[in-house]
């Protein structure tokens, strides 16, 4: 049996029990923070022969090219290195720049050009549930939100999402992976209107998802769709982007791309032919997901009180 955190806030402040066994616990992981802090995580198996910019975790890393040390001066700090995986089975010769570290918790067999860097075991340690459970939830928790914003998919070329933010700054899209195949350029009137674009693609478990599109409006001032929008692809068993603005999530898919991916992606496998850029999610999360554990941090120093309740531990 595990142990799970009840939480008083939404967004995570932890509370502490007076037992002094408890002095040290678990660093919790929100989803909100996986969306800023990580470019990339995989649960099963990660392959590219391209470049990561951000922060990848995975659970396999089989083959790869050039690593980052998050370079993007959005990207939220983390505990994590820019190179994690639970197994290192392939990199036969991969890079990591700008000073980064390569961390596994089991086994490595791969060969990096460090460049600075270091290579680190359980540095930190962690399960890759500690990413998929607040992951998963975000996933289920967007998809049963209700849509506020309307799609003009009368003309392929100007395939049109009519942002209309709430009083939050959300705006909610629905929409099928079938009616989103048929655009060729995706427009977003109005985006900059909102802080969070969330688009809910539903389709079954083995659409393959493959467009090439052309996205429109997608910078206004200082603000960035890539780091504003997240597409839910809740149903996908196989997906290849191309030229892609936003966070992905696709816990069930195997996502390829042939080029640039810009923004956070969750995916069950990736094969990658383009680079994924740091594009972090600097958007409001609408619905929280749970908290899952990973590294160590006193707990002492948030200074509030742990409510603890029993469950059975994760797969």
């Amino acid at each position: 049996m595990g142990l799970d955190v009840a939480l008083f806030r939404p967004w995570g402040l932890a509370i502490l029990l007076g037992s002094t066994a408890f002095a040290a616990q678990a660093q919790t992981l929100t989803a909100e923070q996986i969306l800023s802090e990580f470019n990339a995580v995989i649960i099963d198996n990660f392959n590219s022969t391209s470049d990561v910019e951000g922060r990848l975790v995975a659970g396999n890393i089989q083959s790869g090219a050039t690593f980052y040390n998050n370079p993007s001066s959005q990207s939220a700090a983390s505990a994590f290195q820019a190179v994690n995986a639970v197994t290192i089975s392939g990199c036969v010769s991969c890079n990591v720049n700008n000073n980064g570290n390569v961390n596994y918790v089991t086994s490595n067999s791969g060969s990096f050009n460090l460049n600075g860097g270091a290579l680190k075991q359980n540095n930190p340690s962690f399960s890759m549930s500690a990413f998929t459970a607040p992951l998963n939830a975000l996933m289920t928790n967007l998809a049963g939100l209700t849509a506020n914003s309307t799609i003009n998919s009368s003309d392929p070329n100007n395939f049109t999402f009519n942002v209309d933010a709430n009083s939050q700054g959300v705006a909610v899209f629905d929409v099928t992976a079938a009616t989103l195949g048929t655009a060729a350029n995706l427009v977003f009137n109005n985006a900059s209107s909102a802080s969070s674009i969330i688009i809910n693609v539903a389709g079954a478990a083995g659409y393959a998802f493959a467009q090439n599109f052309n996205f429109n409006d997608i910078v206004s001032g200082g603000w960035d769709l890539a780091n504003h929008v997240i597409w839910n692809f809740e149903d996908a068993g196989n997906l290849a982007l191309t030229q892609w603005q936003g966070a992905v999530l696709a816990a069930d898919a195997t996502v390829s791309n042939k080029s640039a991916l810009n923004g956070m992606l969750y995916a069950q496998n990736f094969n990658g032919q383009g680079e994924l850029h740091d594009h972090p999610y600097l958007g409001t999360v609408p619905v929280p997901g749970p908290v899952a554990g990973a590294g160590l941090i006193p707990a002492l120093a948030f200074g509030v009180l742990f409510f603890w309740r029993r469950r059975g531990a994760p797969a």
